[in-house]
């Protein structure tokens, strides 16, 4: 396991990024709890210049069991000091989904209770002066006391100091919030911002309450104003806990509302963090709130939902067509991939190919007890989650036990409150092992039809490249049988076609030549394939066939004139020929030689393939020898 699977984990999951990296021989990184702000883990890198490698390496702040440190790649802590720090050895034995795991009970460990009270910033740097107060009779400073509603003088007395459930700021906050839901205030004095994530009417004074119920209170009228970060989040916070909405569904309505027209009508320099919370609530908000599956699925970013769906895709591919496995091949590969020479020259054969080859590896077997699917993107996790954990919410509500299957993938589950989440997770996916095995399909690919920019065979693992190989074979054979089956055709159409013929043979030909109806005629079935009892065929130009036996055959004439460039129109107006048949017929001749059609027709119009130039040239040349 690497150090870079690890951090792309905890960014995906936790939100937590790598901190204070200087680089030298010796390079390291903090990485900071998601909700506290302290420092939970260091990161080690050193350069071995025996083994010419980096050694990797972590101090993970985390209580670990004894089963946890009997581990070998569990190690004392390199920098740090403590029973409750541990060390992390990153090599090759490192079992990726155990160190996962303990990076997530660490972090559990370290959340912080819902009354403790957070800052953004770890360090202060506010400086306190003295200030001489005026307290001689009838200064000033008396006189100037600013006016405190009532009412916000009554909600504070409704803060509890007494509560130990771990719930006393949510519970306090709601309480509040519920007694000031109605309440507006028409305040316009200058007030200073509050830092702090978890913020609640508890930790505003009292001209920032004022100021704050003067902002929502305009927010409720329409009538949006720039505001601090703290404001924003209060307001939100009050929504999630159905303060100011008469639903659930209200609540989320009005938070979209608030999203369109505040957060991204540019009253804020940047809205980043603020939206990815959002997104994550809107999510969180719909599970506890029991909303049905399919308005849950509103809620999960697209991007998941196109990823989850490939993998559905790939897992069960006997259930889809080969266009549809394609794509999601192509969803992991990049876009690389779509640019191919095999794509571009093959693409309708490579479709195929792909689409039949992963169908058959995936129901080939295991390796190494694991299936091509896990081998690629890993197993489904069953992660504990813990739903609006970092915003101020409240619901005295018993959340019953609940079931959401998402997709074939993906699934949420609530059993006694507590919450579970089963998906893949992006860090575990093998890209390389992916892309290894596109690689060795693609080299296949122009190996066999000789398309040029041959690539050299890069698969690590040979078990795997010798089921490519045997899948690919019986893909290719399956096409050219499927190229060589004769199609049935509707005898009706065939006489209409002829009639068609005769009716246009009359309006062009001038009145001397009428007398030749006969012979266009037979021309015209000289050229088409005649059936035995409706099913076998068999083709009567037989001097067509072989070419070599008949050097002046108009066909040929004709194909020399289209590869030479010109006008071969003028021959077959001259023989009373069709376009579509001398094009057909052409193909047919050539293709036991190039393996596929050299001529395109559209209209009256024929084109030659110019990737088979070359080839055609040599066969006319050996005729002519």
């Amino acid at each position: 396991m690497e150090l870079k699977e690890l951090l792309d984990y905890i960014k995906e999951k936790h939100n937590i990024e790598e901190h204070d990296r200087w680089d030298s021989f010796l390079t390291m990184s903090r990485l900071y709890h998601p909700l506290t702000g302290k420092m939970m883990a260091l990161l080690i890198k050193e350069w071995n210049s025996n083994t010419g490698r980096w050694a990797e390496h972590c101090d993970l702040k985390y209580d670990a069991s004894l089963f946890d440190r009997m581990k070998e790649y569990i190690v004392a802590p390199l920098r740090m000091h403590g029973s409750s720090w541990v060390g992390i050895s990153f090599n090759d034995k490192t079992d990726r989904d155990h160190i996962f795991e303990l990076f997530d009970k660490a972090v559990l460990q370290g959340n912080p209770s819902k009354d403790t009270a957070l800052s953004d910033n770890r360090k202060s740097n506010t400086v306190y002066t003295d200030t001489p107060l005026p307290f001689a009779k009838g200064s000033d400073f008396l006189k100037k006391k600013e006016y405190i509603p009532e009412k916000i003088t009554e909600m504070r007395k409704l803060y509890r100091y007494d509560d130990c459930s771990g719930q006393l700021s949510a519970k306090n906050f709601y309480r509040q919030a519920k007694f000031m839901e109605d309440y507006e205030d028409d305040y316009h004095g200058q007030v200073c911002d509050i830092s702090g994530y978890f913020t609640t009417y508890h930790d505003l004074s009292d001209k920032q309450l004022r100021a704050y119920f003067t902002w929502r209170t305009e927010v409720r009228n329409g009538v949006y104003n720039k505001t601090f970060t703290s404001f924003i989040y209060l307001y939100i916070y009050e929504l999630l806990c159905g303060i100011g909405s008469s639903s659930p569904v209200d609540s989320l309505n009005k938070l979209k509302e608030f999203e369109e027209k505040f957060i991204e009508g540019g009253f804020l320099e940047d809205s980043t963090q603020i939206k990815r919370n959002l997104h994550r609530w809107y999510l969180e908000y719909s599970l506890v709130k029991g909303f049905s599956v399919d308005e849950v699925k509103k809620y999960i970013e697209k991007d998941v939902l196109d990823r989850d769906h490939a993998l559905e895709i790939l897992k069960k591919s006997g259930n889809y067509n080969d266009m549809e496995i394609f794509e999601a091949i192509s969803f992991f590969a990049g876009k690389r991939f779509l640019n191919s020479v095999s794509l571009k020259k093959e693409r309708e054969k490579s479709i195929i190919i792909y689409a039949y080859v992963w169908k058959f590896i995936l129901k080939a077997g295991n390796i190494d007890g694991k299936s091509i699917f896990t081998h690629c993107f890993g197993r489904l996790q069953n992660r504990s989650i813990y739903p609006l954990l970092n915003a101020v919410y409240r619901d005295d509500k018993v959340i019953s036990d609940i079931d959401y299957i998402v997709n074939g993938v993906r699934s949420y589950h609530c059993k006694s409150g507590r919450w579970k989440e089963k998906s893949y997770i992006r860090a575990c996916f093998n890209k390389k092992k992916l892309v290894s095995i596109v690689h060795e399909i693609d080299r296949l690919i122009r190996d066999e039809f000789k398309l040029g920019y041959y690539l050299k065979p890069n698969m690590e693992d040979t078990r795997i490249a010798d089921l490519i190989a045997v899948a690919f074979n019986e893909a290719v054979k399956e096409i050219k049988h499927n190229e060589r089956k004769r199609i049935n055709v509707d005898f009706s159409v065939l006489k209409k076609i002829r009639n068609d013929a005769e009716i246009t043979k009359t309006n062009l030909l001038v009145d001397e030549d009428i007398d030749e109806k006969d012979d266009i005629q037979n021309t015209i079935e000289k050229h088409y394939i005649e059936y035995d009892d409706g099913n076998k065929s068999k083709t009567e130009n037989s001097d067509f066939n072989k070419i070599s036996e008949k050097s002046d055959d108009i066909n040929l004439n004709i194909l020399k004139y289209i590869v030479a460039g010109k006008d071969y129109k003028q021959l077959i107006r001259l023989n009373n020929m069709f376009t579509s048949i001398i094009t057909d017929n052409i193909n047919e001749a050539f293709f036991e030689e190039i393996g596929d059609n050299i001529l395109e027709c559209e209209g009256d119009e024929i084109y030659l393939v110019e990737d088979y130039r070359e080839d055609i040239l040599n066969i006319i040349g050996e005729i002519y020898e």
